[in-house]
């Protein structure tokens, strides 16, 4: 029987100025929204350290072999490029094992230098716990799972993440995201200095993915409601009232915590409500998307219907707003017997070298066992994607209505 604990955080307001909004063509210079605190800063723990011998796909899914810290696989990767050539990466739900046995962390980070690796979580050696949120969680019941990161105007490093509740008797049986919050990280020590919230807290989940073009930084929400909802088979799994939809908003480059702009489908607008879906279903109950801008091109990767689905759909567009053409399918293939074994989440990972031509992007696919045992099936595996070569025109996407 687990127990229940109940985290009660003390608000502390931070006082700005009026923000410009993501509508405005002219972005100010430094992030200006009001934002919420609720934390001090604190240190980074630095669980392991360990080197690949490349950053081919086949050696990245190699990672967790040696379980570094500890950590026997997670789910969930997400990757941000930094002005270095580092990376940052998190994960969800990494399984550690200890003393007492396997549990669960709910987001771990890796910094990445080269082909070396250093594993960030919270706690301490003799109890390592969350790296992001860890004081704030209670574990299994209230817990925080990173969405995507982005480098700010100030040149600090913010990662969102949602704030989960467990609304069943057990673990994942009918999980409700909340709000979305972020962390400040400090790029030269990776000690967190700050967490707070962006000016969008909604349960859409804006920051879902982040990509950014030479003007804008882009949001994408996704509700990220997978555990208990709508009947499938023999379960209750994804809430197919929003599972299906990804919609859009926008700030100016690197003001990740500003008032955004929405997508209504033909306009750029700030009112939230008239947001409307970027990318058409694929399949029957959800649509993970993860974007990246490459080439000129929009990239939307989707794993189909999440542990449901049996394949892996690429689309392009000149603009993040779409409209998405299908470049291509592919099997996700699971690493035992589908009855056993599942598929879920595709990502874009940053900064690798694929081992092919220069331009080939590197695409995660996280794995585990139905029955959620820990073992070596709860890693993700990469695969090699090659993007369209040719790089759109101004005149194409004005040809769409998309000038900017």
């Amino acid at each position: 029987m687990r127990r229940a604990v109940v985290v009660v955080c003390a608000a502390l307001s931070i006082v700005a100025t009026s923000p410009a909004v993501a509508s405005d063509d002219d972005p100010d210079e430094f992030l200006s929204a009001s934002v919420e605190s609720f934390s001090r800063a604190t240190d980074t723990y630095i669980a392991d350290s360990f080197c690949l011998p490349d950053l081919t796909a086949q050696s990245l899914a190699t990672m967790f072999d040696g379980e570094p810290g500890g950590i026997i696989g997670a789910d969930y990767p997400r990757t941000l490029e930094l002005a270095n050539g580092n990376v940052l990466w998190t994960f969800q739900d990494a399984r550690i094992r200890t003393p007492t046995g396997a549990r669960y962390v709910h987001n771990i980070g890796m910094l990445q230098t080269g082909p070396c690796f250093n594993v960030l979580v919270g706690g301490s050696a003799a109890y390592p716990e969350a790296w992001l949120f860890g004081e704030h969680t209670a574990p299994e019941f209230r817990w925080f799972w990173p969405l995507d990161a982005e480098t700010g105007s100030d040149g600090q490093v913010y990662v969102f993440a949602v704030e989960m509740h467990e609304r069943g008797a057990r673990y994942l049986e009918r999980a409700e995201p909340g709000g979305v919050y972020a962390a400040r990280i400090n790029p030269t020590n990776w000690n967190i200095e700050w967490y707070g919230r962006p000016a969008d807290t909604s349960t859409s989940l804006y920051g879902w993915s982040i990509e950014s073009d030479a003007e804008w930084t882009y949001l994408f929400a996704h509700c990220h409601r997978q555990f208990g909802y709508d009947p499938v088979f023999a379960g209750a799994a994804h809430d197919r009232s929003c599972t299906q939809e990804v919609t859009l908003a926008r700030v100016p480059r690197g003001r990740v915590l500003d008032p955004p702009a929405y997508w209504t489908g033909n306009r750029w607008s700030t009112t939230p409500g008239q947001a409307t879906s970027v990318v058409q279903p694929a399949g029957s109950w959800t649509m993970p998307s993860q974007f990246v801008l490459k080439n000129g091109r929009w990239l939307a990767i989707t794993k189909v219907d999440d542990w449901f689905g049996r394949e892996i759909v690429i689309r392009s567009a000149v603009h993040p707003a779409g409209p998405y053409a299908e470049l291509e399918r592919r099997p996700a293939v699971p690493k035992c017997d589908p009855i056993r074994c599942n598929t879920y989440f595709t990502s874009w990972i940053e900064g690798q070298n694929a081992g092919a031509p220069d331009d080939a992007l590197i695409a995660s696919l996280s794995h585990n066992r139905w029955d959620g045992e820990p073992s070596t099936i709860y890693r993700p595996t990469y695969h090699v994607v090659s993007p369209p070569a040719d790089a759109p025109t101004a005149a194409m996407r004005c040809g769409l209505g998309h000038c900017r």
